[in-house]
């Protein structure tokens, strides 16, 4: 019964990090897409407007329909990441999970109300330019980190 009461406590997070996720594009939206603005935050970090009617990168994204196909992708995946949370018993995956659950939600929204992701956040050294991100896809690169994490170390717990 603890256990419940945890993934409970867990649940409270994917509505805030959605939250948080879309009132970061909605922000971008109004002071960056608009007006097609570039906001030079640093020498290695812009706000850029892109638009991701792709997967991850931006790839696929010239192909018809690729948002609806995506969008049922994403779907399907959210549930088997829910269902896969409510059975898993090891905490570390559990906030893994929550941030991947968060994440793939935070960008089903937008290609619900936009058919793409709002992608804006821009590291580039010179003229080298990682694909445009946003926070969604941050949470999403944590819990694969986190996840991996506790892969290793839970090995590395039962060889010793």
């Amino acid at each position: 019964m603890k256990f419940l009461n945890n993934r409970k406590i867990f649940l409270v997070f994917v509505p805030l990090f959605v939250i948080l996720d879309q009132i970061t594009k909605l922000w971008a939206l109004q002071n960056i897409f608009f007006n097609q603005n570039i906001i030079k935050v640093s020498s290695f970090l812009n706000l850029s407007p892109v638009w991701n009617k792709g997967i991850s990168f931006g790839m696929f994204s010239n192909l018809e329909n690729i948002n609806f196909f995506i969008t049922i992708l994403t779907l399907i995946i959210i549930s088997i990441l829910f269902f896969w949370f409510f059975n898993t018993v090891n905490f570390i995956q559990q906030v893994a999970l929550i941030f991947i659950i968060s994440g793939a939600i935070g960008n089903l929204i937008d290609r619900f109300k936009y058919n793409a992701v709002v992608d804006f956040i821009d590291f580039h050294i010179n003229n080298l330019h990682w694909p445009a991100f946003n926070f969604a896809d941050t949470y999403i690169t944590i819990g694969a980190f986190i996840y991996l994490f506790s892969i290793f170390t839970s090995e590395k717990l039962n060889n010793v």
